[in-house]
């Protein structure tokens, strides 16, 4: 069951910042529009992002959580993963790009995060996606840079899944301004390398 990644007890920012160039500070700001649990941004150059206190490691956040969003360079991964078991993590989001789509090296990073996050009891979601939305909560884990959502988007019974985190904001920013179709659930995938569409597909 992959229920805590829909309904969270707690998700940390891995990679947050108070730049709004940057996807960091969109997935927050994000979170922070629809999400009603707790929030922990985690980056060592801030004490607090967008009203939040920000944690210089995950080590260093007090309480345990379900969730994990990961929007540092690729190479943190196993270390993070290590860190996250330590509080008790269930998934973790992979945002960032630089696995298996780049090549042999970052295949070879992404297989080894996946078979340490299986030791460790953790679900891998991503790399290389936009994370998803949910229409019914309004989670919305994802550094979609438009927070046009937040106005136009009504809940619904139509869910999408995409492998393209480009495709997947822009089929939902089309249908969100056409209307007519509410949404439950819009997820993208990426590289898929731990949970894949069927399994989403029997959760839905």
């Amino acid at each position: 069951m992959i229920d805590y990644f829909f309904h969270p007890n707690g998700v940390a920012v891995i990679g947050a910042t108070d730049s709004n160039l940057k996807g960091g500070f969109h997935i927050v700001r994000n979170a922070l529009a629809g999400y009603t649990g707790k929030i922990y941004p985690v980056n060592p150059k801030y004490s607090e992002i967008l009203g939040l206190a920000c944690y210089p490691d995950i080590d260093s956040i007090p309480e345990n959580f379900d969730m994990a969003v990961y929007f540092i360079p690729a190479k943190f991964l196993p270390e993070t993963i290590r860190a996250c078991a330590r509080k008790g993590v269930k998934g973790i989001i992979i945002q960032s790009a630089g696995f298996s789509e780049v090549g042999t090296e970052g295949k070879k990073l992404q297989d080894e995060s996946v078979a340490l996050a299986r030791v460790l009891g953790i679900r891998l979601w991503g790399p290389n996606c936009m994370g998803y939305l949910d229409g019914h909560t309004r989670n919305v884990f994802s550094f979609m840079y438009t927070d046009r959502w937040t106005t136009l988007m009504e809940p619904g019974p139509v869910s999408m899944i995409v492998q393209s985190g480009m495709l997947s904001a822009g089929f939902l920013i089309m249908i969100l301004e056409r209307g007519g179709m509410g949404v439950s659930k819009v997820c993208s995938i990426g590289n898929k390398c731990d949970v894949h569409e069927t399994e989403l597909l029997e959760y839905m």
